[in-house]
């Protein structure tokens, strides 16, 4: 009798397909071959393809989710979905999953199609009383965008609305380098959004949901010396620290714990989610929502996994576990 097939799915469409790469790269070397036999799945804008842990080319077939490893076409039986921004991070891969009856670790089509707007997503935090920055949302077709930016005051963010990795984001601290600010998140995304900065220390928190419930794993805080954490100070600068977990006051950790599991339960989410706040001493602004988080050896999202003690392996297993059983 053969083992489940397990699908890795990576790659996508946006700039962040690098970083998918890698943390499908991670998931896959974590799965338990003695229960599950696991492939790659990489979707791209040329097509879809698949091949087995080593590399080596497979045959698929994207009508129902099968490939041929020399024994005839097997069905994939589960999807763990590595992809970070579309098609695997707003309900695209979701949608067609469904339509196959293919169940997958994350948040359902609905709930990652809202999670993937950053503009969409604080407004709805903001109405359920959730403390966020002010902001406004612009489109490249509006003749009033600059003026509305504006309004937001400075310092402020300019972010790309459905990007990740901190592409195409800005800090803009003075008026005159707010239109280069726009041009630079337009080129990345139609929908942009605009934030006021907030001052604060960056504190973030991984949510799973292994045993049915959300569960807030340890607190992580970013030290860095840039503007902002964007890409550089995630993946590449030296000088960038990830403290876990993050040395602050246990009712800070409490505190944000409890936010953290109250927003992955608002927003209906499922899998591995990472919500970053910032604790200015008094408040706790909630910043941001990523419903497929980096999985790479140098993401969070892992150092906060073993620090939990679950460890990846379990964690890993354990969501197979959960989608079989659903």
């Amino acid at each position: 009798m053969s083992l489940p097939l397990i699908a890795v799915v990576r790659g996508g469409y946006s700039g962040e397909s690098v970083i998918s790469m890698q943390s499908a790269a991670r998931m896959i070397s974590a799965v338990d071959r003695s229960r599950y036999t696991p492939v790659f799945v990489t979707i791209g804008r040329d097509g879809w393809s698949a091949s087995d842990p080593e590399e080596k080319p497979l045959a698929f077939d994207r009508a129902d989710f099968s490939v041929d490893r020399g024994s005839g076409r097997q069905r994939i039986a589960a999807a763990l979905i590595a992809i970070h921004g579309s098609p695997g991070e707003d309900g695209l891969l979701q949608g067609y999953l469904d339509m196959l009856d293919v169940p997958y670790q994350t948040g359902p089509v609905h709930a990652m199609a809202l999670t993937m707007g950053k503009f969409g997503t604080t407004a709805l935090l903001r109405q359920f009383g959730f403390d966020v920055a002010p902001s406004v949302m612009l489109q490249a077709s509006m003749s009033d965008a600059l003026e509305k930016a504006r309004s937001v005051g400075f310092p402020c963010f300019v972010k790309p609305d459905r990007s990740g990795s901190s592409l195409g984001m800005s800090k803009v601290k003075q008026p005159e380098a707010l239109p280069m600010a726009l041009e630079l998140a337009f080129a990345e995304c139609s929908t942009i959004m605009v934030e006021r900065a907030v001052d604060g220390r960056e504190l973030t928190c991984g949510v799973i949901d292994l045993e049915g419930r959300p569960q807030a794993l340890p607190l992580c805080e970013v030290r860095h010396t840039r503007e902002f954490f964007d890409y550089e100070a995630k993946y590449h600068a030296k000088d960038t620290e990830e403290i876990v977990p993050a040395p602050v006051p246990d009712e800070v950790t409490r505190l944000v714990q409890q936010r953290s599991e109250a927003i992955y339960a608002l927003l209906e989410c499922r899998g591995l989610v990472r919500v970053d706040h910032l604790w200015t001493g008094e408040r706790l602004v909630t910043i941001e929502v990523n419903t497929t988080p980096g999985f790479s050896a140098a993401s969070i999202f892992p150092k906060m996994v073993e620090a939990s003690g679950i460890g990846v392996p379990r964690l890993v297993n354990g969501m197979i576990e959960r989608m079989l059983a659903r």
